[in-house]
């Protein structure tokens, strides 16, 4: 049986339970054969990475947690000159024999995911094993069991299929070509945001049509939320949209020529003026 994860960053809450968990699992205590223990610094097997998109004062903070992605293409096993010390075990976690390693490092300059470390105490190199000492024993890694929000989905691989198609999950930096088996959604993407508001008392206005169109006319839609704000995802840079709002009982608006020209593009406030 090999398991997978789906990480949802929409749902972090940047709490660092999945940190701090990682470090209580770990640090101290050894998990032969799959791990010495964890030093207190200067490692973390997961850590929260926080990409910022957008120009102030209309900027997106995306929490994104970071770990090994256990990868089916792992260029760690490739670069390692010692054979059978980076192996693959049956539920398809990478695992560093720290038996065998002799701190070389070539595996954390071929990991484009920086999530391998030295431990210079010990001469060797370290990172999540996808508690596999506690998968032995019929438990959750440590971080999704500690996560109060959800934000770590954990199960046998072809179960998680259908819910990666779903949710459109995809890896990070999947243009490495790793194969992972930890996939993301809500990574950032080309993004077209705003928030409507009344044009006279300024409150927000939840429930508008917001349609935007490019120039080929292919069209998207969305509803303002309770808070009057709308995101529209995974567009074209450096692609001009028309950008359209509707409200019952309001005189509609239209913004042309709007260019996505960074990553994260933010209209600010949208007004909108009853109909006569």
């Amino acid at each position: 049986m090999k398991y997978s994860m789906i990480v949802d960053i929409n749902r972090c809450s940047v709490c660092y339970a999945c940190v701090v968990a990682c470090k209580n699992e770990h640090v101290g205590n050894p998990y032969p054969p799959y791990s010495y223990p964890q030093p207190d610094r200067d490692q973390e097997w997961i850590r929260l990475m926080e990409e910022e998109k957008g120009k102030y004062p209309y900027v997106k903070l995306y929490p994104i947690p970071v770990l090994c992605m256990h990868c089916n293409e792992a260029p760690c096993m490739e670069a390692c000159p010692i054979p059978d010390c980076i192996y693959r075990t049956k539920e398809g976690a990478v695992i560093i024999d720290s038996t065998k390693c002799d701190g070389c490092k070539s595996c954390i300059s071929a990991c484009p995911y920086g999530v391998i470390f030295p431990n210079e105490d010990r001469n060797i190199c370290q990172k999540c094993t996808l508690c596999m000492h506690r998968l032995e024993q019929g438990k959750e890694p440590a971080c999704v069991e500690a996560c109060p929000s959800g934000v770590f989905l954990w199960g046998e691989e072809s179960g998680l299929e259908k819910e990666m198609k779903k949710r459109e999950a995809m890896p990070l930096y999947r243009e490495k070509g790793t194969k992972p088996r930890v996939y993301y959604v809500g990574l950032p993407t080309p993004t077209l945001a705003g928030h409507v508001i009344d044009g006279k008392s300024l409150m927000d206005m939840p429930g508008a049509d917001v349609i935007i169109t490019d120039t080929r006319g292919s069209s998207m839609r969305r509803k303002s939320n309770v808070a009057g704000n709308f995101s529209l995802d995974n567009l074209k840079m450096d692609t001009a949209y028309t950008v359209k709002i509707e409200h019952t009982g309001y005189l509609s608006k239209t913004i042309e020529n709007v260019l996505l020209d960074i990553e994260y593009k933010h209209l600010g406030d949208i007004k909108l003026f009853k109909a006569s």
